[in-house]
């Protein structure tokens, strides 16, 4: 009797001390679960939330590197998980390396890296070194399965990371990966505004220029959606594959991170590391793979509980990201005739006489106006105010045109109305 007893308290304890993680859900959804019109690369995606934290109402996003899968990184993804975070870890065309493989040799440029990188996202033809079809694209990928969560688990949140059936919420999402994985997402910061950019060994830089892609070093060459304070990095000194001294010397400065303090190396400091975007370490790995040993868990150093040396790092990377609010919104519509306050369109003229000055809310740098619906050249001029040209080359016909702002995360905003007279 005092055995079973014994043996009930040792369970009892068990039980009380099972930690936050013990309610952490994962799932291994194939990607022909989600679209049967996906036909390469169909190793399962890698799925996580804890719903016994508070939630972020945020996604992290997380991609492999070269013929890596979701499955190997589970560490890294669970930690996101028990931060708060919904997290994804997409499986996508990853076969060949964009720097080792597609873009070397005399016929690769630096426009190169882009290319391959942005057919890969979003599948529209690019480039002879690659095809990518559109349902195999990771914007594809990870809609569907977004679609399929929200469809499957209703109450998880997991649709508040579409606007609608075909568009990604970007402004929500922390996109991520290790090698390959990481300049998907730095590119897709570049192009998207995003909540955070979290780069794990990874970098585009062409020996033969000795420069980085010009999708990272060219101011102009991307929207450069993502402000420069949510870049940020991690690369181990020793790193096999990516050469830390071009990495932290040139391609971290020209995402603008050294802007936010010098590289850290993550042994001689404690978190927040000086608040730096730039971390580094020198670490020993139990398999002397210095390029997975950031994020890839075979070739993390453990702790004597089996816990990632590098978890807390991760849990700085993963702090107090930034959530966007709403979308934007137009609060007034200023006509402007060479110059000047006009209150209508005259039908008829000749558009470029006109310029429309909105006010609002919620612009950001690729913010887009939509007259009619027909997407037309529009300038940033400041968080409130865009200066929008007519996308026609005459005003049409009497009546009303309608304005609208779309951003680059998809969401849209409220409607106004613009008369156009005959005189």
């Amino acid at each position: 009797m005092k055995m079973l007893w014994n043996l009930c308290l040792v369970l009892l304890v068990l039980l009380c001390a099972q930690p936050l993680y013990a309610q952490r859900q994962s799932y291994f959804i194939p990607p022909r679960d989600t679209d049967l019109q996906i036909d390469t690369d169909l190793q399962s995606h890698y799925v996580a939330l804890n719903k016994s934290v508070p939630s972020k109402n945020q996604l992290f996003l997380f991609f492999p590197g070269t013929g890596g899968t979701p499955f190997f990184q589970q560490q890294l993804n669970n930690t996101a998980a028990d931060l708060g975070f919904h997290v994804i870890a997409l499986n996508y065309p990853n076969d060949q390396a964009v720097n080792r493989d597609l873009c070397v040799g005399p016929s690769a440029d630096l426009d190169c890296y882009a290319k391959v990188r942005l057919e890969i996202k979003d599948g529209v033809d690019r480039t002879p070194l690659i095809s990518i079809t559109r349902a195999n694209s990771i914007e594809n990928r990870l809609i569907k399965l977004l679609v399929y969560l929200r469809v499957r688990f209703p109450d998880d949140g997991w649709g508040q990371y579409l606007t609608n059936e075909n568009t990604i919420k970007w402004s929500s999402i922390v996109v991520s990966g290790h090698s390959q994985g990481g300049g998907h997402a730095g590119i897709i910061g570049r192009y998207h505004l995003v909540a955070r950019v979290v780069m794990f060994a990874a970098m585009d830089y062409s020996g033969r220029e000795m420069r980085p892609a010009n999708w990272i070093a060219v101011p102009g060459s991307t929207p450069n959606a993502t402000p420069e304070d949510r870049f940020y990095g991690f690369s181990h000194q020793r790193d096999e594959e990516v050469n830390f001294a071009i990495l932290s010397a040139q391609v971290w400065p020209a995402y603008g991170m050294d802007s936010f303090g010098p590289v850290v190396n993550v042994e001689s400091a404690a978190p927040p590391y000086g608040n730096t975007h730039s971390l580094t370490s020198n670490l020993d790995t139990p398999t002397d793979n210095y390029h997975g040993a950031v994020a890839v868990d075979r070739n993390l150093a453990l702790q004597a509980d089996g816990t990632p040396v590098y978890k807390p790092v991760w849990e700085y990377l993963l702090s107090n990201t930034i959530q966007d609010d709403g979308p934007p919104a137009i609060t007034s519509a200023q006509i402007l005739k060479k110059g000047k306050p006009v209150d209508h369109l005259v039908a008829g003229t000749k558009s470029k006489k006109y310029q429309i000055s909105l006010a609002g809310s919620g612009f950001v740098v690729g913010s887009k106006a939509l007259i009619d619906g027909t997407e037309a050249g529009t300038s940033l001029t400041g968080s409130t105010e865009l200066t929008v040209k007519l996308p026609f080359k005459k005003v049409p016909g009497a009546g009303m045109l309608t304005v609208q702002v779309r951003n680059l995360d998809g969401q849209v905003s409220n409607t106004l109305n613009i008369e156009v007279r005959d005189e």
